[in-house]
């Protein structure tokens, strides 16, 4: 079982005083987001959100789920509810981590820590341990060199001597014990491209990585790790299995992921303007106040109407206004603007309406466990952040400036991340004891492909009659803070 009340491993809720003041102004009201005379497919799903048949949770996860309460609470102090890039201006802050399975904090400084910090440190939750690491650089410091590798907003190509064809930047983010900035390069591809078998030998590559670090060193003035990494590929390489008919609903009258209806949930299946599958994401207010369903901006292919996956019933439609290339995300425009406020649960081919209210949303820590919640693989959880405020180029070729990067665990149930086709979906984190859903943020890319588990197999996901599946170990996500700030949206939760 996938469902995220057995499998997942507990995530953070709460946000400190600070950061709840920031994040008000994002967080639309239950009312703000459904209608006062619900329709009777709108009543089922309130009926259903509200904690009908919940699976029984793993008490040991939702202990573990209390301490990184708790330990988030502390780094939202430590932080000033600065989000993961903003904290570059706390001066001497290089990073924080949070450990719940051993209920403590390591905090990354140049410097000795001011006074604010040392109090809060001093006067720790009970049970609570933090320890203080001296960092060679401050987040500020690492901003300001990784600066000079980008041109206009993207990473810079790198001429190495010898070397006739240009290396490419496929990400840059500062390493979490403030030691420099962790690069990793490829060859310059066209998007959309998949990448070529490894062209180097061992040797040969480990002189190329040291060529790279010697030059970026040059540039940044800092000292940089620069390690190969081509984008995953996002062509499936095994043979596709022979299609056949797929049915227009799993059970006919029935609302679930793959046919989802107003008011419309995060998490479902949808149909792209071109045909191909992606995942909703969160529901969302504009600036003047309208509803609109998020997904992937990579997703979109080309402006006109989204659908359905199974049944091709009529979500909404995009124009290019509501999209932003940097955070790869896409409002989806609804003529039917009613919106849950929730998130599908479990499995990606679970048949009925299994779905958990968003209760909020929250920033990242390194060390915090979180769930991918994607509409063709259905829900992995025990996914934990390794890195925050990282730079990223998107398998589209779009360079995305603020990115978060996370990997399954060995608690993770099936031991990965995703499944191709995932895109768009939503990021969160488990709150109040597995019964609410925290948004952290919306899926854009996928990191070191894997060969599938059984439970992820031609039957069990989505599109499985259509193309055989490939899965994914890591996924880089876009903050839903940054989202919603650059976006000028807020969040509707239930």
């Amino acid at each position: 079982m996938k469902d995220t009340g057995r499998s997942r491993r507990p995530a953070a809720t709460a946000i400190p005083a600070a950061a709840l003041a920031l994040s008000l102004p994002f967080i639309a009201s239950p009312s703000a987001s459904a209608s006062t005379q619900l329709p009777g497919n709108a009543a089922a799903k309130a009926e259903a959100v509200a904690g009908k048949a919940r699976p029984v949770t793993d008490p040991r996860l939702v202990a573990t789920e209390k301490k990184q309460e708790v330990l988030d609470k502390v780094a939202g102090q430590i932080t000033e509810g600065l989000s993961e890039s903003d904290r570059a201006r706390i001066p001497g802050f290089t990073e924080i981590e949070v450990d719940p399975d051993h209920n403590s904090l390591r905090l990354h400084w140049k410097g000795s820590p001011p006074q604010r910090v040392q109090r809060i440190l001093a006067h720790l939750p009970q049970g609570v341990t933090a320890s203080v690491l001296p960092a060679r650089y401050s987040k500020a410091d690492l901003h300001a060199a990784r600066n000079k590798l980008l041109r206009g907003g993207k990473p810079a190509d790198l001429r190495v001597a010898g070397v006739s064809t240009p290396i490419h930047i496929t990400s840059i983010g500062p390493a979490v014990d403030g030691s420099g900035l962790d690069i990793t390069y490829a060859d310059a591809l066209g998007p959309h491209t998949a990448a070529p078998r490894e062209p180097l030998a061992p040797a040969a590559r480990k002189d190329r990585s040291l060529e790279v670090k010697a030059l970026t060193d040059r540039l940044t003035g800092i000292n940089t790790a620069a390690s190969y990494k081509a984008p995953p590929t996002e062509a499936p390489t095994p043979t596709a299995p022979a299609k056949h008919p797929v049915s227009a609903s799993p059970e006919v009258g029935v609302t679930n992921r793959q046919h989802d209806a107003a008011p419309w949930t995060g998490g479902s299946g949808l149909k792209n303007p071109t045909g191909g599958i992606c995942s909703s994401g969160f529901g969302v207010k504009n600036y003047k106040g309208v509803n609109m369903l998020t997904t992937a901006a990579h997703c979109n292919g080309n402006d006109g109407l989204w659908r359905t996956y199974l049944g091709g019933d009529a979500v909404g439609s995009s124009d290019g206004l509501a999209i932003s290339m940097t955070d790869d995300v896409q409002g989806i425009d609804l003529p039917e603007p009613q919106l849950s406020g929730a998130l599908y649960d479990g499995t990606a081919m679970r048949l009925d309406y299994y779905a958990k209210p968003v209760s909020g949303w929250g920033h990242n820590n390194v060390g915090d466990y979180v769930c991918e919640d994607g509409a063709n693989g259905g829900v992995h959880c025990n996914v934990q952040i390794s890195k925050t405020d990282i730079g990223v180029t998107g398998e589209n070729g779009v360079y995305r400036p603020i990115a978060d990067l996370a990997y399954a665990t060995s608690l993770t149930s099936d031991g990965i991340a995703g499944v191709n086709g995932d895109s768009g979906a939503p990021v969160f984190a488990g709150a109040n004891n597995f019964t609410t859903d925290e948004a952290r943020g919306t899926l854009t890319s996928f990191d070191r492909t894997v060969n599938c588990p059984a439970d992820e197999s031609v039957s069990t996901v989505t599109d499985g009659w259509q193309r055989t599946p490939w899965c994914f170990k890591g996924l880089y996500y876009v903050p839903i803070y940054q989202t919603l700030q650059d976006m000028n949206w807020t969040l509707v939760t239930s």
